[in-house]
């Protein structure tokens, strides 16, 4: 088996990039995969950046048996020993993509079907049928009526290929896998999402804020 993690980032790396990049390689590593860190718009140039996250199905990674996407915000929880790749799931999907999912199925209610998966953009774990199945409906026309308004972005995007492809595997990964920073039972989580929120109602602060926070007690390793 040949696998590699993939992230991805336009502009230049913050600190927090840089920092989870440095997570995510060593972890890869650990693994015995390849790590790639992807930059600029390399998927399409006239959408936004979490589109170009949509890269990971090109033929370039054809060579690998399974490719994952993580947002260059996940760090590994301190002494995770779980394997992504031995996993079965393609994403992740909470209340929040079902959420997405009804507010797509009004404005365009011919490009959204409840009957395929809406997964997050956090973290994807796709083998290489699945991404040739996805790749071959890659076509502006099949989604440039939902890259806008902005918060469908890349998720609505793989939801209309999934459709379109006529792939209804439902295999969703762990909650573990993309676990909220502010979220309780950190302690369990695989991968580490560091978002604005302290908790769950908020207050909010800086990712880097949290992530140092979580440094302190012991949640991620320097």
């Amino acid at each position: 088996m040949k696998n590699i993690i993939l992230q991805h980032w336009t502009g230049a790396l913050g600190e927090l990039e840089v920092l989870s990049s440095k997570n995510i390689k060593k972890y890869a590593e650990k693994l015995d995969a390849d790590y790639r860190m992807l930059r600029g718009q390399v998927f399409r140039k006239e959408l936004t950046p979490p589109c170009q996250k949509l890269y990971m199905l090109d033929e370039e990674f054809d060579k690998y048996d399974v490719v994952v996407m993580l947002d260059p915000d996940m760090f590994t929880r301190k002494g995770m020993e779980d394997n992504i790749f031995d996993e079965n799931g393609i994403g992740k999907t909470t209340e929040i993509q079902d959420r997405l999912l009804k507010s797509l199925q009004k404005c365009h209610p011919a490009l959204a079907n409840d009957d395929y998966p809406y997964w997050g953009g956090a973290v994807r774990r796709m083998d290489r049928n699945l991404r040739r199945r996805l790749r071959k409906h890659i076509n502006a026309e099949n989604w440039m009526p939902i890259s806008k308004p902005y918060h469908f972005e890349d998720e609505g995007i793989m939801h209309r290929l999934m459709t379109l492809a006529d792939v209804k595997d439902t295999t969703t990964l762990e909650r573990k896998w993309s676990h909220g920073s502010f979220e309780k039972g950190i302690e369990d989580a695989a991968l580490i999402h560091i978002r604005t929120k302290i908790a769950a109602e908020g207050p909010k602060r800086t990712k880097i804020e949290n992530y140092r926070d979580l440094i302190k007690r012991g949640m991620i390793e320097e």
